[in-house]
């Protein structure tokens, strides 16, 4: 269903900054939608045969469900096999799933209690052949007991065992994303983005050489063992690890022109434009034209990304975890996006959490949670600033007055009370900036509204003909 609005175009020159950046691109993922992806198999067992730690628990098959969209491990306390404890160990390795450098990053909620150990991990696929710890271990993330603490470590072989590793304060029973990024040149550690540790392999220095082979992935939960200990918090259990998603992305060298220093409009699929709602409320995809709220200036924010100021506040994915606002003073991690332009010579915006703005088609707040770049994460831009109305024709001039006088909200501020008109029978939803529907009513001509809170609402009219949504603001 076309949406048409009249559309503005810069009175000058678009000027853009052309730079080759690097990029990652998603090369494998298990987002653990519905079920357990065939790449991942099982370790059954307590690890006798020489890949434990003196663990307590018997890994099972069973202890891996999928639970609303997410993997979970659950460690039990039970009896089986010889121990008193079961949990779950996923690996790639017995699938041919391996990577040689790359960001492998794994969106994790951990639990903390005596006697866990949960972990993100990898191994040399070679480890059959020369064994542990010649093949190479990456541990991207570690965590004992109740301790509020990150571990990043390398082991290899250097003429003996050695290892190197760091750490960083986290709250880890809540959800995070562990990540490590890997070249031939350096491993480096992240906790949602932000890097805390770093080992210098470059050309196989003090005996790196393992960390230029492939590895296999490997996701855990412990109980016991010679890090955490022999005591066990048995109140604690069950206990779950929570996998919201594994990703791999590969490194590549893409071309980008994103306009740096031009001030910008973005129109959505819906041919509607993106506001910054001036930093109250999270951001919409919906307006008709184009003012202050709906122009964004392109700032070069450093590493090949960009961030996007308007009303002098920069746009937050807000990390995929709740609807984008624009309210932020300074450009942290969730305020950088990557400029990724489609064939059509549109753009999507990638977050630092490795997901793509979308104008959720105007009908709710903007999130950034998208995993591919759809009709919904695809913008067209142009200029915001000396904008000028571009030539339309006599079609698309009437349909954009149509559009206008389909829905009429009037007063609009309103004290709580106000009224709804529609054109032609059509159904109206009243929803709340946070997503909240609180009416949905068929309407044939005029819908009067009453005893609303004070707040910023959405409404959206809908019929054969049309989609039409305003906002309306309650004093």
């Amino acid at each position: 269903m076309k949406i048409s609005t009249l559309v503005f175009v810069a009175a000058g020159v678009l000027m853009c900054i052309h730079s080759s950046a690097q990029t990652w691109q998603l090369e494998w993922s298990d987002e653990f939608t519905n079920s357990i992806s065939p790449a991942w198999g099982f370790d059954i067992g307590n690890g006798t045969n020489g890949w434990g730690n003196n663990e307590l628990e018997y890994y099972r098959r069973e202890n891996a469900t999928i639970e609303n969209g997410q993997l979970v491990i659950t460690a039990k306390q039970e009896s089986f096999g010889g121990y008193n404890y079961t949990s779950s160990k996923l690996t790639t390795g017995s699938t041919g799933y391996n990577w040689k450098y790359g960001r492998i990053e794994a969106r994790i909620q951990l639990p903390a209690f005596q006697g866990s150990w949960p972990a993100f991990w990898m191994l040399g696929t070679n480890i059959g052949t020369v064994g542990w710890p010649a093949c190479g271990e990456i541990d991207i993330m570690e965590q004992v007991n109740t301790n509020n603490t990150t571990h990043g470590t390398i082991h290899w072989d250097n003429n003996g065992y050695t290892s190197y590793g760091g750490s960083v304060n986290t709250a880890v029973t809540g959800y995070h994303v562990y990540a490590i990024e890997w070249d031939a040149s350096a491993i480096k550690w992240f906790v949602d983005g932000v890097q805390f540790h770093e080992a210098n392999i470059l050309n196989g220095i003090n005996g790196t050489a393992e960390f230029h082979n492939n590895f296999f992935l490997i996701l855990n939960l412990a109980v016991g063992g010679n890090w955490p200990g022999f005591t066990v918090n048995n109140s604690a259990l069950p206990a779950k690890m929570y996998v919201d998603y594994v990703r791999v992305y590969k490194r590549s060298t893409t071309s980008t022109t994103a306009p740096i220093g031009s001030t910008i409009w973005l129109r959505g699929n819906n041919n509607s434009y993106v506001s910054s709602e001036n930093g109250t409320v999270p951001m919409m995809c919906n307006r008709t034209s184009v003012q202050g709220w709906e122009q964004f200036t392109v700032v070069d924010a450093g590493g090949g990304k960009i961030a996007l100021r308007s009303m002098n506040k920069y746009v937050s994915s807000e990390n995929g975890t709740a609807s984008i606002t624009c309210n932020r003073t300074t450009i942290g991690d969730w305020e950088k996006f990557d400029w990724i332009p489609t064939a059509d010579g549109k753009v999507g915006l990638r977050g630092n959490n490795g997901r793509y703005i979308s104008s959720e088609n105007g009908v709710n707040p903007m999130t950034c949670t998208r995993t591919a770049i759809s009709g919904w994460e695809a913008f067209s831009f142009g200029t915001g600033a000396g904008a000028r109305m571009e030539a339309a024709s006599s079609e698309e001039i009437q349909e954009a007055i149509e559009n206008e006088n389909a829905l009429t909200v009037f007063p609009n501020p309103s004290t709580g009370t106000f009224t709804i008109k529609v054109s032609q029978p059509s159904t109206v939803s009243i929803t709340s900036a946070s997503g909240l529907q609180i009416l949905r009513s068929e309407v044939q001509d005029i819908l009067p509204v009453a005893k609303i809170p004070s707040g910023i609402y959405i409404i959206r009219m809908s019929n054969s003909k049309r989609v039409i949504t305003k906002k309306v603001v309650v004093e």
